[in-house]
């Protein structure tokens, strides 16, 4: 095939094979949803951390060359040095017209180099916490050679905060519509699903559980997840006395969970800082009703309820309970825009 464009995307992370659903799923959808779309542009990955063995392979027809960084400091100029060979070598064999970066991090650095070996334009992606002003390499980047896309409106107003500059868009990660009846049963009340970490918050989520449950007590509440707070979350849950309300489902396949918000009625995500939140997207095209603080894609509607403290979440969950609650589905990012818009930056070079 004769390719138009042939675009370089370069990421800390990218799927060892195509059964690895748990990282970057939306970055996944896109990819192949733009392949489809527009099968006429080439695209090739580096990968600087993981998988972390060094490898080359395809996958699903796009060649990936993962360089095995392993997130260890004292090999990251290694990495450097070993990303800037394969990409030269990429770039022989076909020239790249567009570097995409993912993360305002050592793969944004990468890039802006390269774009000026190649000639080409440069696209960063801002993923989430690179956002933070403990990012050093915000500071040491010259943003103004790259085309810097957030994916939310809360996420550019703190990337203008540190830096003083505005991004060039905000495109979304897409998603596609989902296929199902309205009418599933909802047997789950509450719903949850992310990282078992300090900053998803997820003690509040139990503080809620216990609270309500005072008034439904037979309420029903899932936690899909794991990481470090796992343990200390089965322990707080039981001495708040609701360990028998709330199931730890432990880590789930997307399509699993995607089965799981196709039968609970509330997702709960009491999360501190989000920068974009993509779950928020796919609990709305399954259909199911929102409680969260204001981060990421957080918009307040009839079926995304925004709290400003604890005891508003607590309250707002309670006030959807009591709601006579739709499921219709709403696909706030239909993942075909995704496509066309990053399709137009990838032609400017």
């Amino acid at each position: 095939m004769i390719f138009n464009n042939h675009v370089l995307l370069l990421t800390p992370g990218f799927p060892e094979d195509e059964d690895d659903f748990l990282c970057t799923p939306p970055v996944q959808d896109y990819l192949l949803k733009y392949k489809e779309v527009f099968p006429k542009t080439k695209f090739s990955v580096i990968a600087f951390q993981y998988p972390y063995k060094k490898n080359n392979y395809k996958w699903n027809g796009i060649n990936v060359c993962a360089l095995g960084g392993n997130n260890l400091h004292a090999k990251k100029i290694y990495i450097w040095i070993n990303a800037v060979k394969c990409a030269k070598n990429i770039n022989n064999n076909l020239p790249v017209t567009s570097i995409h970066s993912l993360w305002m991090g050592e793969c944004a650095l990468i890039g802006n180099y390269l774009a000026r070996q190649f000639g080409c334009n440069h696209i960063c992606t801002l993923m989430g916490q690179d956002v933070k002003s403990s990012n050093y390499y915000l500071k040491i980047l010259n943003s103004e050679k790259i085309k810097i896309i957030s994916l939310s409106q809360n996420q550019s107003d703190e990337f203008y905060k540190i830096i003083k500059r505005k991004v060039d868009d905000e495109i979304y990660w897409g998603i596609e519509d989902q296929d199902y009846s309205i009418n599933d049963e909802r047997k789950i009340d509450l719903l949850a699903v992310g990282s078992l970490i300090q900053l998803k918050n997820y003690g509040l989520l139990i503080k809620t559980v216990a609270e309500i449950v005072k008034q439904f007590p037979k309420i029903v509440c899932k936690l899909v997840g794991d990481g470090p707070d796992f343990s200390k979350l089965k322990s707080m849950a039981s001495q708040y006395g609701v360990d028998s309300n709330i199931e730890f489902t432990g880590l789930l396949s997307r399509k699993e969970i995607f089965m799981l918000m196709r039968q609970s009625k509330i997702f709960l995500h009491p999360s501190i800082f989000e920068g974009s939140g993509f779950v928020f997207a796919e609990a709305l095209a399954n259909g199911m009703n929102i409680v969260s603080f204001n981060v990421g894609y957080a918009k307040q509607s009839e079926k995304w309820l925004i709290a400003k403290d604890d005891n508003e979440f607590i309250s707002q969950t309670k006030k959807l309970l009591l709601s006579n609650l739709s499921y219709e589905p709403f696909n706030i990012f239909p993942i075909s825009e995704t496509v066309h818009k990053y399709h137009q930056l990838y032609k400017l070079n």
